[in-house]
């Protein structure tokens, strides 16, 4: 008898969700198909690699992961590329590297491994690891990717809070979000949230990406209009249709019955991400765990919230389904690392037995 070491409550909706993605982008963008696919095969190899690394060893690591995270985020600034007013890629050839997402899962060791110190300055120094980082980001700029890293952060900084402290956190950022509104965000974020509240103000201009995704997401009504017959997406009107509004692209074609499928194959991962979570003995790795369904939920429901009109536009890219490298390596990280956690504490209910 063999033992597969292999969480396959964890694998199965994982590759469930990625066939779908490259399936999706064969459709909407298929020049771009061999790239997805080449992405898709580094990141499990990332994925086996790292799965097999006691993530106990990456704990013992957090200062050097720390440090050189931080290194990585700020090489776009030096040789990266600049586009579309931003500066936040590197180029290698034909690719384009997002140094942002990639660290997401590193900085997530450092939180979680900081959160469960003993250090009786542990809360300062948690709050200042998240500063730097999430500065950088902002500047480069990237609001999407900040507000995501930033979620997962808050996920492990309330969860060793105390429930009051929690509401008086929650009461002084609803207090601030006039201020942040006004002077703390760029005058293209602003529009977004304007276009957001009320689309048709500007229906060819900032509105009009919001607009084109409601028609998309309505006409695939209950099965859709099938693979390469999505009319939105074919015939261009709907904007990145292979990245930030994939889920309209996929609704369009695929209808109610697989946008339902890709929501119920994504809560299948986040509550085995959760049963893992619970039965881990490793305070850090439990934390890390919780960290990434919060930062895994905010996506999905800012993507999806902003394919359906029900949430700013953000460029935040649906994970799994969404074209992009950079997104797909910082999956397998992630996953790796979450199975890593499950083969180490013998979290896995059953083994696959092959004769």
């Amino acid at each position: 008898m063999f033992r597969s070491n292999f969480d396959w409550k964890l694998i199965i909706p994982t590759i469930l969700l990625t066939v779908l993605g490259l399936l999706i982008i064969r459709s909407a963008a298929p020049t771009l198909i061999n790239n997805q696919l080449l992405f898709v095969i580094t990141s499990i190899i990332i994925f086996v690699i790292i799965s097999h690394v006691d993530f106990r060893i990456f704990t013992s690591l957090y200062i050097p992961i720390y440090l050189s995270s931080l290194f990585f985020l700020i090489t776009p600034f030096i040789f990266g590329l600049h586009t579309r007013g931003a500066q936040r890629w590197l180029q290698f050839g034909q690719f384009t590297l997002q140094p942002s997402e990639i660290i997401k899962p590193l900085l997530l060791i450092v939180f979680s491994v900081l959160i469960t110190s003993a250090s009786r300055y542990r809360t300062i120094f948690l709050i200042i690891s998240a500063v730097i980082p999430i500065t950088i980001i902002l500047f480069q700029p990237d609001l999407g990717t900040s507000l995501v890293l930033l979620t997962g952060w808050l996920a492990i900084f309330l969860s060793k809070m105390k429930l009051k402290n929690v509401v008086s956190l929650l009461l002084l950022f609803a207090i601030l979000i006039i201020p942040i509104y006004k002077f703390g965000l760029r005058t293209y974020q602003r529009q977004r949230i304007d276009s957001f509240i009320n689309p048709y103000s500007d229906p060819l201009g900032q509105g009009y990406h919001v607009i084109q995704s409601i028609i998309a997401v309505g006409s695939g009504q209950l099965v859709g209009r099938g693979l390469g017959q999505g009319t939105q997406s074919q015939l261009q009107f709907l904007p990145e249709h292979h990245t930030d509004f994939i889920f309209a692209s996929l609704s369009e074609e695929l209808g109610f019955v697989g946008a339902l499928l890709v929501l119920v194959l994504f809560l299948t991962l986040i509550f085995r991400i959760y049963q893992i979570s619970q039965k881990t003995t490793n305070a850090a790795a439990s934390s890390f765990c919780l960290a990434t369904i919060a930062l895994l939920s905010f996506q999905i429901f800012v993507n999806i919230g902003m394919n359906m009109g029900i949430a700013p536009i953000t460029g935040i890219t649906l994970p799994f389904i969404s074209y992009g490298g950079s997104s797909l390596l910082s999956l397998g990280i992630t996953l790796g690392l979450i199975h890593s956690i499950s083969l180490s504490q013998g979290v896995n209910d059953k083994y696959l037995q092959i004769s």
